[in-house]
């Protein structure tokens, strides 16, 4: 969390070479790299606004996810029943965000840093992610919890690797129109796909938690 006295600017400068360095080069980044490629003279900078690496990390999370929460909220909100057990729809309002939000390494920066993640950005109340992942593990045709919630962190897993190669294709230039479709229908296969050794459709609510249950760490 940064010191609440200091300068946006210099907070945003750092989160935006955080989000890349640690994209680009791994999570063990020397901090000082940091600092310079934020335009801060002192290498120190980054433990003065955060205190640790893993506060700025959270930071880096905290400020991309508040706008996806809020679209995602929105979107949830304007969906009938009949989408909500439509897992293509369902996987838009997830996956649409990443690719509407501002950053250029974020879904690398996660691919990296997402389980690492221990603490909790938003309360349940604010976070769209317990009603879609309950919405999805509904549709996986399996009749225990366990191999339910299996298959939805594996989508998860499958959803954020896509996504990073979604930005590097986004990067050279090779990236479609077509890129959130694709996405979202390898991944509504993957959700849906029959159950092995004639396992029945699940007949029992299954809750969701944010990443922790889409196998983004033990935090969310």
């Amino acid at each position: 969390i940064p010191r609440a006295a200091d300068p946006a600017p210099r907070w945003e400068e750092l989160l935006d070479a955080a989000e890349r360095l640690i994209a680009e080069h791994g999570f063990e980044v020397p901090l000082r790299e940091i600092a310079v490629a934020a335009g801060q003279r002192n290498n120190s900078a980054v433990n003065y606004y955060f205190r640790s690496r893993q506060d700025l990390v959270d930071a880096v999370v905290a400020r991309r996810l508040a706008p996806m929460e809020a679209e995602r909220q929105a979107l949830l909100d304007q969906m009938s029943p009949e989408q909500v057990t439509d897992a293509r729809a369902l996987l838009r309002v997830l996956v649409g965000p990443f690719l509407h939000g501002e950053g250029t390494h974020y879904a690398r920066f996660l691919e990296v840093v997402r389980i690492r993640l221990k603490n909790e950005p938003q309360s349940p109340a604010e976070s769209a992610w317990p009603r879609i992942l309950d919405a999805l593990a509904r549709l996986v045709p399996m009749r225990h919890r366990s191999a339910r919630e299996r298959r939805v962190g594996a989508v998860a897993t499958a959803m954020f690797a896509l996504l990073a190669d979604h930005e590097r294709r986004v990067e050279d230039g090779q990236a479609t129109p077509e890129s959130l479709e694709e996405i979202v229908a390898m991944l509504a296969a993957m959700l849906t796909a029959p159950a092995p050794h004639g396992d029945s459709p699940p007949q029992q609510r299954v809750g969701g938690s944010h990443y922790d249950d889409v196998g983004v760490g033990s935090r969310q």
